[in-house]
């Protein structure tokens, strides 16, 4: 097919798909908008789908082997491929009864903690002062549905020297992004 150039349009007709030489269209001459979702969906895993953020401030305190919950939030991937990314942040009044005193986070897969624990993070001092303790962790989870998954972060004492753990106030967050296989 001959390449044909209208003078009156400036069209440029009979170009093979491939035929035009490397490096010739820069993202300079793509249209703003001209890459939309749909064509999107093409490109390789990596991409975030979305994002869900859950915060609070709701005082919470647990004590003896109790797990109390902070925050439940769900996400529904779009493939069972997918990937699940957890962003937990939370500190907590680690209330001291003696040396040792340590408290921790735990995140669930699951509507409450009675779900499958999927990771587990614990703080505190050697000291006999009640202190704070900070926790900041992400998790790589692999649901393998497109159903809807809730995760749930819990807090609760790891020593027999706490008293209590609280978090005070303090704002706590979960942050859950889809990650595209």
């Amino acid at each position: 097919m001959p390449i044909v150039l209208n003078g009156s349009t400036g069209v440029i007709t009979g170009i093979p798909v491939g035929g035009l030489p490397d490096g010739i269209v820069d993202t300079d001459m793509i249209a703003n908008n001209a890459v939309t979702s749909a064509k999107a969906t093409g490109i390789a895993g990596g991409k975030v789908l979305q994002v869900i953020n859950n915060s609070s401030n709701t005082n919470v305190t647990t004590s003896g082997n109790t797990v109390s919950d902070l925050l439940t939030t769900a996400i529904t991937p779009a493939s069972a491929s997918n990937k699940v990314l957890v962003f937990l942040t939370a500190n907590t009044w680690v209330n001291n009864g003696g040396i040792n005193a340590f408290g921790g986070l735990r995140l669930y897969r699951g509507a409450n903690s009675s779900g499958t624990q999927i990771y587990d993070m614990e703080g505190g001092l050697n000291t006999d002062k009640t202190h704070w303790a900070g926790y900041y962790f992400t998790y790589l989870d692999s649901p393998n549905t497109t159903s809807a998954q809730s995760y749930t972060m819990s807090i609760r004492r790891y020593s027999s020297h706490t008293t209590s753990v609280a978090t005070d106030g303090k704002y706590y967050q979960m942050t859950l992004m889809e990650i595209a296989a």
